[in-house]
């Protein structure tokens, strides 16, 4: 590859991670983990769920400390709960985002770097 489309990468991705990077300084509140929805039966019987139509709760799945670890909603989610959560799972892709992104200059720049150095054996050839 030449060396203006490689510095030119390098621009580029600069520019996508410096946008990553200000959408992820603004923080706002998030909560930490995953809205899940479990269907469950109560054990009555006579219930509803007995026959099939099993009773839905919402939770909150999050690991910590090397498990995972549900804390339980209600059967609604409320409405504060939902946009913290996706927040936060937004939040966790852009910084995934921006560590991809950081590898690929990287990358790039030990490119660029090889395209412009020469080692010793090579000068002498050329200085014959």
């Amino acid at each position: 590859m030449d060396i203006p489309k490689l510095r030119q990468k390098v621009y580029q991705l600069d520019r996508q991670r410096r946008a990553l990077l200000h959408q992820v300084l603004r923080l706002r509140a998030m909560i930490s983990g995953s809205l899940y929805q479990m269907h469950r039966r109560c054990g009555n019987p006579r219930c509803k769920c007995a026959r099939g139509h099993l009773h839905a709760s919402w939770y909150v799945s999050e690991y910590q400390q090397g498990r995972t670890k549900l804390t339980y909603i209600g059967r609604v989610v409320p409405n504060w709960l939902s946009p913290r959560v996706h927040r936060y799972q937004r939040h966790q892709k852009s910084l995934a985002r921006i560590r991809k992104i950081d590898a690929e200059i990287s990358k790039t720049l030990t490119l660029l770097r090889d395209e412009n150095v020469k080692s010793i054996h090579h000068i002498r050839e050329d200085m014959q």
